[in-house]
């Protein structure tokens, strides 16, 4: 358990160091002004959307597996087949905050790729947005409030009042993944024989394969992505039909990274990864929930019914 402590930090802090971009951009340049389409709380006519226009929840029914040193039972929830696309973050949002704006890969529709440049607090007025879109109940209270109109301008650095977050478990609209569900997800029939420690073994496992050989097959890394993000769902989807969980760019989860401190948890590595290991399920990264970087985006998970 030490080591994997260990190993965590150290990960933690080359993670402060920065990340390369799609270009040349700096990861800490101010967010745009998030001005929405549409009203106050997501706006708009709910029987007018239809998020399956632009991604598929998947079912992912309950089930154990090692999670570092402990067995872990993870209840049975719905998971975004993809990441949230540009696309659905400008309908939700009225903006693309994302850095890889424009030069999509031949045979990529630049409005499927994945969103990024989006602080841990603009994905939460995002999921709530969409659940008032969408008809349902908003996960995230701050302020006493789920109407993200009264919460504020999203903050651009530490906020101890959003920091102060309040998920409701029984919501049926939209939110972040916890951690154990995030890696349970990745993981899919592979879940079964994960060591889930500091393992060497553990660090061969990707999102829909294990082993190195075959990585490249579900994931973009620096070695195949020409150093750009690309559109969602292009690779091999996992056994649970998740794509891109290994690579492409980074995802925001619920958790706080360290007991007691406000940086919450990312996986799953990004286009820009130079080995391997930085796109395994094992990797567990922070970055503070400021943080608008290049490579950092995320997926949504909604409660089973």
């Amino acid at each position: 358990m030490k080591k994997v402590k260990i190993l965590f930090g150290a990960l933690a802090i080359t993670a402060t160091m920065g990340l390369v971009s799609c270009y040349t951009g700096s990861q800490y340049e101010e967010p745009e002004t998030n001005k929405p389409a549409n009203p106050a709380n997501g706006g708009g006519n709910a029987s007018n959307f239809n998020l399956s226009g632009y991604l598929e929840m998947k079912d992912i029914p309950a089930g154990s597996f090692k999670y570092a040193d402990s067995d872990v039972t993870v209840a049975a929830f719905k998971i975004a087949s993809t990441e949230v696309t540009q696309e659905l973050y400008q309908e939700i949002m009225g903006s693309n905050p994302s850095h890889c704006a424009d030069g999509a890969a031949d045979g990529d529709v630049q409005g499927k790729r994945p969103v990024e440049k989006v602080s841990f607090y603009a994905a939460l007025v995002f999921c709530n947005k969409l659940s008032s879109r969408s008809g349902l109940t908003p996960v995230y209270k701050i302020k006493d409030s789920t109407d993200t109109s009264a919460w504020g301008d999203i903050p651009t650095s530490d906020d101890n009042e959003w920091n102060a977050v309040i998920e409701n478990k029984d919501a049926d609209g939209f939110r972040l993944p916890h951690d154990e569900e995030w890696v349970f997800a990745a993981l899919g029939d592979n879940a079964s024989t994960y060591v889930g420690s500091d393992e060497d073994s553990a660090k061969t496992y990707f999102a829909g394969c294990i082993g190195n050989d075959n990585a490249p097959d579900y994931a973009w890394v620096k070695s195949n992505s020409d150093e750009k993000s690309h559109e969602v769902g292009k690779k091999n989807a996992n056994s649970n039909g998740l794509y891109d969980m290994s690579g492409n760019v980074w995802e925001w989860c619920w958790d706080v990274h360290d007991e007691g401190g406000v940086n919450r948890v990312r996986r799953g590595g990004d286009y820009a990864a130079e080995g391997l290991d930085q796109i395994s399920v094992w990797t567990r990264w922070d970055a503070p929930p400021s943080a608008d970087w290049d490579t950092l985006g995320f997926r949504i998970v909604q409660k089973s019914e």
